[in-house]
């Protein structure tokens, strides 16, 4: 509250020269000016009820305790130290918000990764990757720091290896070859991804050094299912589809998609493309796979979806092509045809 208490000083001392510059003037031109004396305390009175009535935010008490409460925690935490009171009992929203506070004023590489770690709990990837970032740069040769940054990656990417997260994960595998936490996350990730190769050295990597009991099992299932997926790549590499249409427009977003005969919900795989002229040619690689590749006595259908607008999302598109039947090896694209509604 002491920031209170100064502002509102200030304003008064402003009253005050005002009062002060304002009987100057008025003797200068040869007048009295009674009660002028009640200016600061007017101005006094204004500004608090302006900050009762408005400046005073409805979550500024929560705040302020918050503050109060965990400050000690949250400076522990940043020097590096174990606070007095365990973190694991302090609210993580509240714990955010005054480490947040605390790292403006004194930021260390700790405490960057704290909040970090922090947001990845409260499922805000963007926000972790941020204080990933700045713990990094404060301590780029500590690998926590760059596990911390590459899980934020691949969960903004859902899930999913991306290049950025695979170089994080590289440069702590460099240092540190037997570091299972990230081959952990390579693998599973590069699994969720399609990167099948990238998925079986991960689960060979782990297999080496954790062969027996639960673990070993379910590390060889995850092996068994990455070479199973990356040889049924090959089979559904290069899906191609021509689109065509007649009095449409060019211009707009297609999606090629493709899913097991009489399903719903998130198709197989899917591609986003604008076209410019029809017919158009779409091909789905391994990196439109949403889902797992189906089992070879799957029957699949491939089919089509159109809005006019370039930049349209596929709820949009109200323009469909019906769904054929698709037999692979492919002998020639699958010809998909868009009818308006």
């Amino acid at each position: 509250m002491m920031w209170i208490v100064i502002a509102l000083v200030l304003l008064l001392a402003l009253g005050v020269l005002l009062w002060l510059l304002w009987q100057r003037e008025a003797r200068k031109a040869g007048k009295v000016m009674r009660g002028a004396i009640g200016i600061p305390l007017i101005m006094l009175v204004l500004a608090a009820a302006g900050y009762g009535l408005v400046g005073y935010n409805e979550h500024t008490s929560d705040w302020l305790n918050d503050q109060q409460e965990y400050r000690s925690v949250a400076r522990a935490i940043i020097a590096g130290e174990s606070p007095e009171r365990a973190a694991s009992e302090v609210p993580v929203g509240a714990l955010v918000r005054v480490l947040q506070a605390e790292l403006v004023k004194n930021p260390s590489a700790m405490g960057w990764y704290a909040l970090g770690s922090l947001f990845d709990q409260l499922g805000a990837p963007e926000q972790s990757e941020e204080a990933a970032r700045k713990a990094v740069a404060m301590s780029p040769e500590e690998p926590a720091m760059h596990l911390l940054l590459a899980r934020a990656l691949i969960q903004k990417a859902g899930g999913k290896l991306t290049d950025p997260a695979l170089a994080e994960l590289r440069w702590v595998l460099d240092r540190e070859p037997t570091h299972d936490g990230a081959w952990m996350m390579l693998a599973m990730s590069a699994d969720r991804a399609g990167r099948y190769d990238l998925a079986e050295q991960g689960w060979q990597a782990l297999l080496s050094r954790h062969s027996n009991g639960e673990t070993g099992d379910l590390l060889r299932r995850g092996l068994e299912n990455a070479r199973e997926q990356k040889a049924r790549q090959e089979k559904f590499a290069g899906i191609e589809a021509v689109v065509a249409a007649e009095d449409l427009p060019a211009g707009g977003t297609v999606f090629v998609y493709l899913r097991e005969a009489g399903s719903s919900g998130q198709p197989l795989a899917a591609r986003r493309q604008v076209v410019p002229h029809f017919p158009a040619t779409v091909s789905l690689s391994a990196q439109d796979w949403l889902q797992r590749y189906p089992d070879d006595g799957a029957e699949l259908v491939i089919g089509a979806r159109y809005t006019p607008a370039p930049g349209g999302a596929v709820d949009q598109a109200a323009i469909m092509a019906p769904v054929k039947p698709l037999e692979l090896p492919q002998d020639s694209p699958a010809m998909l045809v868009l009818e308006r509604p």
